[in-house]
C-alpha cells in the first residue's frame, strides 16, 4: 500500500497532497509553521487581509487552472491590471504606454530610449549573454535597462545585473522585448503572448491565502493528515531510498516519525540536503553553502484615506528610497478591508539575513516607511493609522553567476532516491511564479499514482506547455 509524506504546505505541496487524497492514497503533509500557503499565504490582521507580496494567478496550463477554479468557483474573481514604475519623481505605467513614455520623460529622452535600443540590436551576441544585464539590454537597450531594471534589481536581488544570471529574466520575463512591448501597447493585445502584459489576472475574494487554505480544507476533508507546526529535523535514508522523516512539533516537543513508500520535498533544497541522515559528503554540503537566497521584510501600512491610487502595485526604481514594491490591496480585493474609508498598503523590503537591516525594530521600520511614503506622495505620516511588520526568510531564490552548475550537482544526488521528488520554488531552487509550484504538485502526484514526468524539466518559463 502507498503512502506518501510531504514536506510542506506551500502551494506546491497542497498540490500534491489534495490530488493524492483525491485519489485516495494516504498522504500525511509536515508543514513547520501555523499557517498553510508559504510565501502565498494571506497575513489576516484586526480584519484586514496581507499578502506576502502581490500573488497574481495566471496561467495558460489549463491543469492548473481548473485545479484553482475547482477550489474557489464563485471567489475566484477576474481582476483588472493596473500598474506603474515609480523613477526620478515620475510616475511612468507599465506596460508601457508610448503617449506617456513621451509626455512624462520628453521626446529627447525618449529618441535616447529608441536610439539605446536600435544600437544593442546591432550590436548584440545572444550567444554570449551570460548575465541579467546582458539579456535586458539585449532586447531593450542599455538606457531602458537604466531606467526600468537596474536600480529595482539591485535592490531585489542586493548584486548588480552583471553579478545575476541571465536566467532571472529568461524564466520570469520570457517572450519580452522592447518591440514586443510596443506592439503590445500599440494593438491593445491583452498581452496573452507574455505574462508579464496582461491586462486582466485572477485573483481569491479574501486574498491569495483564500485559495491554499480551501486546498488543504479539502485535503483534509478527503482523510489527508495536515499536521501544522511540526519541523522537519531528519530525513532518514538507506540503499537510495527515503525510509522516514522525523519531526517535532513545536507546540509540544513531541518527536513523531513518519513512514511512507513516496515522498515530496518543497523545503528549501539546500536544507534538505543538511536534514538528510545520514548526510552527503561534505563537498556536497559546502555547495549548499553556496547557493543564496533573499529576505524579505514586508511593512504593512493602513491609511485613513480612501483612494491613494488605482494602481494594483507600484515598482519603486529611485535609489533615494528602499522600498522596492507598494501593494496596494483595495484594488486586489476591497474584501480585503476592514473600513472601506481607508487604504491598505504592503511595503516590500528585501535585504539578507546577515544585514543589519534585517534585526531593525518594528518600530524604526514602519517609521521607515511612513517617510517613505512621504518621499514617494502617496501619504504623510500622520495619516498611517495602524502598521505591522512580517520577515519573510529565503523569500527568493538567488541566481547569483555560477548557479547553475551547483544546482546541478545538488539535483543529480537527489534525484538519486528513487522515492524523493522535490517540487516548488525552494525544493527545485526554482525563481517561479505560483502556477509552475502548483503544476509540480500535481505532475509529483501524477507521478506516485504511475506517470513518469521529469520535473526537472519543467522549467518555470515553459511550464505552460506541459
Amino acid at each position: 500500500m502507498k503512502k506518501t509524506v510531504i514536506i510542506g504546505a506551500g502551494p506546491a505541496g497542497l498540490a500534491a497532497g489534495h490530488r493524492l487524497s483525491e485519489n485516495r492514497v494516504e498522504t500525511v503533509i509536515l508543514e513547520q509553521e501555523a499557517h498553510v500557503g508559504g510565501i502565498s499565504r494571506t497575513v489576516r490582521y484586526k480584519g484586514y487581509g496581507f499578502d506576502i507580496g502581490g500573488h497574481r494567478f495566471y496561467t495558460k496550463n489549463k491543469q492548473v487552472l481548473d485545479w484553482w477554479r475547482g477550489l474557489l468557483k464563485d471567489d475566484f474573481l477576474s481582476i483588472p491590471r493596473q500598474s506603474r514604475i515609480y523613477y526620478r519623481d515620475i510616475f511612468l505605467k507599465y506596460p508601457i504606454s508610448i503617449p506617456d513614455v513621451i509626455a512624462r520623460m520628453g521626446f529627447f529622452h525618449s529618441l535616447i530610449i529608441v536610439l539605446s535600443f536600435l544600437y544593442s540590436r546591432l550590436s548584440a551576441r545572444r550567444e554570449q549573454e551570460t548575465t541579467f544585464s546582458d539579456w535586458v539590454s539585449n532586447r531593450f537597450g542599455r538606457k531602458l535597462y537604466d531606467i526600468f531594471f537596474k536600480d529595482y534589481t539591485e535592490k531585489v536581488w542586493g548584486l548588480s545585473g552583471e553579478q545575476l544570471s541571465a536566467d532571472v529574466a529568461g524564466q520570469r520575463i520570457p517572450g519580452m522585448s522592447l518591440p514586443v512591448a510596443l506592439r503590445n501597447a500599440l494593438l491593445a493585445n491583452r498581452g496573452h503572448a507574455v505574462a508579464s502584459l496582461i491586462s486582466e489576472f485572477y485573483y481569491p475574494r479574501l486574498g491569495a491565502g483564500m485559495m491554499y487554505e480551501a486546498a488543504a480544507s479539502e485535503f483534509s476533508r478527503q482523510g489527508g493528515q495536515l499536521q501544522l507546526n511540526h519541523e522537519v529535523l531528519r530525513v532518514r535514508h538507506a540503499q537510495r531510498r527515503i525510509t522516514s522523516v522525523v519531526c517535532q512539533d513545536r507546540l509540544t516537543g513531541t518527536v513523531v516519525e513518519h513512514q511512507g513508500s513516496d515522498y515530496c520535498s518543497s523545503m528549501p533544497i539546500t536544507d534538505l540536503l543538511w536534514r538528510l541522515d545520514p548526510l552527503p559528503d561534505r563537498q556536497l554540503l559546502e555547495m549548499c553553502g553556496k547557493l543564496r537566497y533573499r529576505s524579505l521584510i514586508l511593512v504593512y501600512v493602513i491609511v485613513k484615506k480612501k483612494d491613494l491610487v488605482r494602481d494594483n502595485w507600484i515598482y519603486v526604481h529611485s535609489q533615494e528610497v528602499k522600498v522596492a514594491r507598494i501593494q496596494n490591496f483595495r484594488q486586489w480585493s476591497p474584501a480585503l478591508l476592514a473600513d472601506a474609508h481607508t487604504s491598505s498598503l504592503g511595503m516590500e523590503y528585501f535585504c539578507d539575513e546577515a544585514d543589519d537591516f534585517w534585526s531593525q525594530s518594528d518600530a524604526a521600520l514602519i517609521a521607515l516607511a511612513g517617510r517613505e511614503l512621504e518621499t514617494i506622495k502617496l501619504a504623510r505620516p500622520a495619516q498611517i493609522q495602524d502598521a505591522l511588520v512580517v520577515r519573510v526568510p529565503k523569500a527568493y531564490p538567488v541566481y547569483a553567476l555560477g548557479y547553475e552548475r551547483i544546482l546541478a550537482e545538488l539535483k543529480c544526488y537527489l534525484s538519486g532516491f528513487a522515492n524523493l521528488q522535490s517540487i516548488g520554488r525552494f525544493g527545485m531552487f526554482h525563481y517561479n511564479s505560483m502556477d509552475h509550484s502548483v503544476l509540480t504538485g500535481l505532475l509529483a502526484a501524477e507521478n506516485i499514482l504511475g506517470a513518469g514526468h521529469d520535473l526537472w524539466q519543467v522549467k518555470p518559463g515553459e511550464a505552460y506547455a506541459v
